[in-house]
């Protein structure tokens, strides 16, 4: 247990007693702007229309940082299945959002790319993101907001790091 941690007590049941000392307040942030991004993406017409689901962020986001890139490779990135992956590349393929391509290098694969219509999307994605970002971590100041990321960065990087 990580020694600076607040033990939880029966006279003090707040959020952050009951789970000081792990991961599962990391797990709770995450869940609080999963919650918070998906009712969001929920009321923006373009998405409920187009039958996208919450990763497709992910891999939007992924192809518009790498692309062309493998499914493969956007399936480790994001942490997705590949038969899960699939099935939204398929979904942004259909919406002209992504071109799936066969890789000149090697035909049994396939690169992604995004089409002009994708960065637009993954644009209000962003958008959307940025927005339940805000009001998740609206408790914190802004000196507090940038220092709590910088260190998740810099975890997520040294796992990046050890690969």
């Amino acid at each position: 247990m990580y020694r600076g941690a607040v033990a939880a007590t029966s006279t003090d049941p707040t959020p952050t007693a009951l789970m000081a000392g792990n991961f599962t307040t990391l797990t709770r942030l995450v869940g609080l702007f999963r919650r918070e991004f998906a009712d969001r993406l929920s009321h923006e017409p373009w998405a409920t229309e187009s039958g996208v689901r919450p990763p497709t962020y992910g891999v939007l986001s992924v192809v518009g940082h790498l692309g062309p890139v493998s499914q493969r490779e956007v399936s480790d990135a994001i942490g997705l299945h590949a038969s899960d992956l699939v099935d939204i590349v398929d979904l942004a393929e259909g919406n002209g959002w992504i071109e799936r391509r066969r890789d000149p290098g090697d035909r049994r694969r396939y690169q992604l790319t995004l089409t002009a219509l994708g960065r637009e999307i993954l644009g209000r994605y962003n958008t959307v993101a940025a927005d339940a970002e805000a009001a998740v971590l609206e408790p914190l100041t802004e000196a507090e907001r940038k220092r709590l990321m910088g260190l998740v960065s810099k975890v997520v990087n040294g796992q990046f790091d050890r690969d």
